[in-house]
């Protein structure tokens, strides 16, 4: 018999033993889980009762329990403790019926990272329009200044002297650099020799190759002869008519596949250099249009008689009837076509601008999407607390949503190249570089049915030019494989509605960059700010959760007190999550 019980013992302690591995397979899962979730006011009860959720799930007996759960001072540490009976089989001849184990598990909770890190995170935040709207009593750019000055307190406490902050708020456009500021003209990596391939190409004065494609280079000559060396004389000419339609300090984005790269300026590659944003006076005589601030009859031929289009929208693009030159024309060259009238460079030269609003809420004249640079410039590389606080503070909502603008231009700022160059190098050791990526909303480039162009100009241009392919957008050699150039070409003159096809181009641009922002090794916080009352669509909220790092980098509010909480997950979370014991 006593043969028998050793035996038997032998076989229970060893079903013991399985069971403890099981049970600290599972508390191991369960800190790691509850980890993750710990913010500043988490207490220890709270952690212990989430840990009990978790190790429920993962371990199928039901005396399993965590008897305790203690996160460190410091808040860079969690450990729990769980216990579990198990049923004998031979022992309980002997009186014995369980047998208890007993398990620890310690995580580092994720921002416990080595004292010598150091962060470089840019907070790339939606200020578009919607934002104005309200969740809970207060609105949505409220709740976004409160969760992101309380996410930089919070770094700032955990990496003191080791954490600097970029800001790029976006809407329609982004502001890149304060206007008011006279260098900020004459920087290095802008095309101030008007040589960029976009820099003309709406200022092309009409301007074809025999293959009907716009003539880049005689579209420069012709601007040149009208004394226009760069876009920055055309502004000077319309600042000297209204100082309203002075430069806002936005930039147009290079052609493709560039406007999706991390860009190296070369002053010898002007495809590298970045064009000053400059929306196009649009033709007088066609209510298809909703961006005509010059006087096209005084500026190009003030004899013209409003006779309308020649050939109707019917039978192809007619002339203007009734039109025609007068001795008092500011330029020696007439436009009769609705190209040229659209690209006419000499209507610049008097630039006799009609009455109307040119404010930063009128997207209205040559800054039509470009936000207001008195709050919404983009803040640099800075490691001074007050002054982040304060941008974010300025931070105003109002236009539309251009995801790709925000997010390249956020990168910009913590990139080692491109017009900042201010970050460290990626390879730096112990240097982390972050995007916290928040919208309320998805891609939105306005159009302009029955035009050449078929869109608002933004930071992309058109979506084509007099159904020319517009170089910026995708060409479909990778990402989703669609070649947007070709498709939104149609929408030259067309009645119908090329929206879904342009915000699929946008996506595209934004998803491209996404995965090579983390090819270079940048970690991408997501947040989609969606409300009930305004929600964003599944096709925004799926851009989101594929532009981030991974699905726990991925964050839905709902209101006020998630985003923060949003935030508050991702200040704790910076860095990696481990198990220490």
């Amino acid at each position: 018999m006593p043969v028998v019980m050793m035996i038997g013992a032998g076989i229970d302690y060893g079903r013991i033993a399985a069971a403890r591995g099981s049970l600290q397979q599972a508390a191991d899962a369960a800190v790691l889980a509850v980890a993750k979730g710990i913010v500043s006011s988490t207490t220890d009860q709270q952690a212990r009762s989430r840990a009990q959720v978790y190790l429920a799930t993962n371990y199928r007996n039901a005396t399993a329990t965590v008897t305790s759960a203690t996160i460190a001072t410091d808040r860079l540490s969690l450990c729990i403790s769980a216990q579990a009976q198990v049923s004998t089989t031979i022992m309980h001849i002997a009186g014995q019926a369980s047998m208890s184990t007993q398990v620890t598990s310690c995580a580092a909770l994720q921002g416990g990272i080595s004292p010598n890190d150091t962060y470089e995170i840019s907070l790339v935040l939606d200020n578009s329009g919607s934002m104005t709207r309200s969740t809970g009593g207060t609105t949505k750019i409220q709740a976004l200044q409160s969760a992101a000055t309380s996410f930089v307190g919070t770094m700032f406490t955990k990496a003191p002297g080791r954490v600097k902050f970029s800001i790029a708020p976006f809407a329609g456009g982004v502001v890149a650099v304060d206007p008011t500021v006279s260098t900020n003209r004459s920087l290095s990596w802008i095309d101030l020799a008007g040589a960029n391939s976009q820099h003309w190409i709406a200022f092309s004065n009409g301007e074809l190759t025999s293959d009907g494609k716009v003539d880049a280079v005689k579209a420069k000559a012709d601007a040149n002869a009208a004394g226009f060396t760069n876009r920055f004389d055309i502004f000077d000419k319309l600042k000297a008519q209204n100082s309203s339609l002075d430069w806002r300090g936005c930039f147009e984005e290079p052609t493709y596949p560039y406007n999706v790269q991390d860009l190296t300026i070369s002053s010898a590659n002007a495809e590298t250099l970045f064009v000053p944003y400059l929306a196009p006076d649009e033709p007088d005589s066609s209510n298809n249009y909703g961006n005509s601030y010059l006087d096209d009859n005084d500026a190009i031929y003030s004899g013209w008689g409003g006779g309308g289009w020649g050939g109707g929208w019917g039978g192809g693009w007619g002339g203007w009837g009734g039109g025609g030159s007068s001795s008092s024309s500011a330029c020696s060259d007439t436009a009769s076509t609705e190209w040229g009238m659209l690209t006419h460079i000499c209507k610049y030269k008097t630039a006799n601008s009609i009455s109307g609003s040119f404010g930063p809420t009128s997207f209205f004249g040559p800054n039509q999407f470009c936000p207001d640079n008195s709050t919404q410039t983009v803040l640099q590389l800075t490691s001074t607390q007050t002054t982040i606080n304060s941008k974010i503070s300025q931070l105003t909502a109002n236009g539309n949503t251009n995801l790709h603008a925000g997010f390249m231009w956020g990168w910009r700022t913590i990139s080692p190249v491109g017009p900042f160059a201010q970050a460290k190098a990626y390879s730096a050791s112990g240097n982390h570089k972050v995007i916290v990526f928040m919208t309320d909303g998805f891609n939105n480039w306005g159009v302009q049915k029955r035009t050449i162009v078929g869109s608002d100009y933004e930071s992309l241009g058109y979506y084509t030019y007099n159904g020319i392919a517009n170089g910026r957008l995708p060409d479909g050699r990778s990402g989703d494989g669609v070649n947007y150039q070709s498709s939104l070409m149609a929408a030259a003159g067309s009645s119908s509605s090329y929206l879904s096809t342009s915000r699929g181009a946008e996506d595209e641009l934004t998803l491209e960059a996404c995965a090579n922002a983390k090819a270079a090794g940048i970690e991408i916080f997501t947040i989609g700010f969606s409300i009930p009352s305004d929600p964003i669509d599944d096709q925004g909220l799926t851009l989101l959760k594929n532009c981030a790092t991974n699905k726990d980098h991925y964050f839905a509010a709902t209101d006020a007190a998630s985003l923060n909480l949003a935030f508050s997950t991702i200040g704790t979370g910076l860095g990696s999550l481990r198990l220490t014991q």
